[in-house]
């Protein structure tokens, strides 16, 4: 009883620590492109029209937005109120993260798993996202808890809890099905017929799910995926799990060197597990390592099988996180490298509490702030065209909240003489850039045009053009699309213009 109760407030510690890097800053940086759509997209009125924007805007299933429509009523759309949802879930993964590594092998390879899972920049940075995948995570924690339940007792009401989880997973995220299969082999195999009390729950899920699913493909909104290389999305993985989002997603180049420390220490708790663990101790592992494996593995043969199945990607392989960070969990608590597995783990938490604690000091680590920006612009005087990130538009749209229009990329081919197509005119043009970036060349912007303001809003450096006098001049949009700006790619942003 003394160690049931140590482990236990061992436990309601970790998840208050996880709390705490989950709540503290949750409100602090401003929304992302993709949170934009959550917001502004399909949580814009009311619940029938959220159900029906996940069909048209959405790759995904509608529970996260359901859920999030129902929680934003109380609590608003605020980056903290719909944010909030996502850090709730990523809390409760934490002591779901205990009983998995408790039922595996004991109670300190489940405080193991605990802390790892509380600390994981990774899980961290999706549960102050307002999307849906830390709720994934969280189901799909759950799905293997009873999984493994299911695996070790044979208890039909272990595989009927493990079916609506299950289900419930797949409704957040189609990629939840990568993981479920490994599980529904596993319980299939060892337990048979039995498994059936959970499975008939899954597969009307997956029934259910099906027309919704091919609707939303149709749209093609995740064929962007594809643009990247196979190589460069799987090693942006590897970071992205040791160290989180530094990559693509928030305009950046990955960082490597803060991921070397964690990686090598990680498998060097797999070599533990290989080398030193017991029979039993690496059969325990077995069940959340193929979880964790397919998840990450069959998304990768059918990328490899078919570019138009490659959807490969760090955020969407988070289902596999939890049951890895089980498995080093287990290495680094097996019986006979006990010690040393204590100094790995005495190293990799605290690195990975470090540096979660740093991305909230580091603005090149975080989201780009948009919300400073638009504060910056105001509202304009005239018509005005902002050129920056393309991923940027919409987030610098929603915080300038007087309206604004995004130009398409189609645009970007239409020709500067009005007899050939139309011109937007336009009194200032202003540059957004990822830190210091050059002035623009004078050919991209026309004649008549002036610097009047170069300004910093954090990492984002803002610089200003405008008309000495009070008339318009044509937009050069195709050629603006090419400012160096150190974005992979530009956008903009028109401030009450028309074409003439």
């Amino acid at each position: 009883m003394r160690n049931r109760s140590r482990a236990f407030w061992i436990v309601v510690g970790l998840t208050a620590l996880g709390a705490a890097l989950r709540f503290v800053t949750l409100g602090v940086q401003s929304y992302h492109h993709d949170e934009i759509v959550t917001a502004s997209r399909v949580l814009r009125v009311g619940f029938g029209h959220a159900m029906d924007a996940v069909g048209f805007s959405e790759s995904a299933p509608p529970l996260y937005y359901a859920l999030a429509w129902i929680w934003t009523q109380l609590v608003g759309t605020g980056p903290w109120g719909l944010r909030s949802l996502s850090a709730l879930a990523g809390v409760a993964t934490i002591p779901v993260a205990y009983l998995i590594g408790r039922e595996l092998r004991g109670r300190r390879t489940g405080l193991v798993a605990a802390a790892l899972v509380a600390v994981n920049p990774m899980l961290i940075w999706y549960s102050q996202e307002a999307r849906a995948y830390a709720l994934l995570a969280f189901f799909c924690a759950v799905s293997l808890y009873y999984c493994v339940q299911a695996l070790r007792d044979g208890e039909r009401r272990d595989f009927i809890w493990w079916g609506v989880f299950s289900a419930l997973a797949m409704a957040t995220h189609y990629f939840a099905v990568f993981p479920l299969a490994a599980e529904v082999l596993l319980l299939l195999r060892r337990r048979g017929r039995a498994a059936i009390s959970g499975l008939w729950i899954v597969a009307l899920a997956t029934a259910l799910l099906a027309p919704l699913a091919y609707h939303q493909m149709s749209y093609g909104h995740a064929e962007w995926i594809g643009k990247f290389s196979l190589g460069h999305r799987l090693g942006e993985t590897a970071i992205t799990f040791a160290i989180g989002e530094t990559g693509d997603i928030i305009g950046q180049a990955e960082r490597v060197g803060p991921a070397v420390m964690p990686l090598l220490l990680i498998g060097a708790a797999f070599a533990l597990l290989l080398a030193r663990g017991a029979r039993d101790e690496r059969r325990a592992a077995f069940v959340p390592f193929a979880v964790g494996a397919a998840g990450l593995g069959i998304p990768l043969l059918l990328a490899i099988g078919s570019a138009s199945k490659d959807f490969v990607l760090a955020r969407n392989l988070l289902p596999a996180l939890v049951p890895l960070l089980v498995v080093v969990a287990i290495g680094l608590t097996t019986a006979r490298a006990r010690r040393l597995g204590g100094v790995i783990a005495a190293v990799l938490v605290p690195y990975s509490l470090a540096f979660s604690v740093w991305v909230n000091f580091d603005e090149e680590l975080q989201r780009p702030d948009w919300q400073a920006v638009a504060e910056h612009l105001g509202a304009p005087d005239a018509p005005r065209a902002t050129v920056t990130w393309v991923l940027g538009e919409a987030p610098l749209r929603y915080y300038l909240t007087h309206g604004a229009t995004q130009s398409k990329p189609s645009e970007g081919a239409i020709q500067l003489k009005a007899s050939e197509g139309y011109e937007w005119l336009v009194h200032e043009v202003t540059f957004v850039s990822d830190g210091s970036a050059p002035p623009p060349p004078r050919r991209l912007l026309g004649p008549g045009f002036r610097e009047v303001a170069y300004e910093d809003a954090g990492r984002l450096f803002i610089r200003r053009y405008r008309l000495a006098g009070p008339e318009l001049a044509p937009l050069r949009l195709r050629l603006l699309r090419h400012a160096s700006l150190h974005w992979r790619n530009n956008g903009i942003l028109l401030d009450g213009v028309g074409p003439d």
